[in-house]
């Protein structure tokens, strides 16, 4: 389930009498989105999810080029569980909706020629990876050392991020934020990579096998 109900921990008799101001939703309600704002995303996801259908036929024999198709899936997932669960946290989230279906597109037309730039690239890169746990596409971030090259053979650091678990921290807002901004932590030389974090276990549980999938 995407979201859940919390309540105050009481007594059992109280908590059935406990009346409906008491159970609040997680995550919050988003803000309200323009009719013609949400036509227009909508519109734009189903576009970009038709892309990626024809992706996954063009990639048919090619499982390496398969095994990347999550960090293009990611930007559609991004805008199509903000709409469907009404996780738009702020109105300046609409035009980040609109910016990732375009990087969607711009990755899903790299790969469709073999290119993986996501691979080569330095500074902040957003990957993504299919989790064996449930099959759902799960994000990550990375800061690549401004040196780094593809031939480097040079040994490098790699750290782990493990943030907290903020109740509005949708995958919309983390490809945002890991596009945007470098983090409290970057070691000179070294790869960090961050992680998500899903609903509610953050890096507990499911989220200890997320790290070790996303190595």
């Amino acid at each position: 389930m995407r979201r859940i109900l919390l309540s105050l921990v009481l007594p059992w008799a109280a908590v059935a009498q406990a009346p409906l101001a008491d159970v609040r939703p997680v995550p919050p309600p988003g803000v309200p989105v323009p009719d013609a704002t949400r036509a227009e995303l909508t519109a734009g996801a189903k576009d970009l999810a038709a892309d990626l259908a024809k992706l996954r036929e063009d990639l048919g024999g090619k499982p390496e080029m398969l095994a990347e198709l999550p960090s293009v899936e990611i930007f559609h997932k991004g805008v199509d569980w903000a709409l469907r669960y009404d996780e738009f946290f702020d109105k300046k989230q609409f035009s980040v909706a609109s910016e990732q279906l375009l990087q969607g597109h711009a990755r899903a037309a790299a790969l469709r020629k073999g290119e993986v730039p996501w691979n080569s690239a330095t500074g902040l890169v957003v990957r993504a990876y299919r989790s064996a746990i449930d099959g759902s596409v799960q994000p990550y971030g990375l800061i690549v050392p401004p040196d780094w090259k593809p031939s480097d053979q040079t040994p490098r650091r790699l750290d782990f991020w493990c943030h907290g678990r903020n109740e509005k921290l949708s995958e919309l807002a983390f490809i945002q934020d890991r596009q945007s901004k470098e983090g409290e932590f970057v070691p000179p030389g070294a790869f960090v990579l961050h992680l998500y974090g899903r609903y509610c276990n953050a890096n507990k549980f499911a989220g200890e096998r997320d790290l070790f999938e996303a190595l």
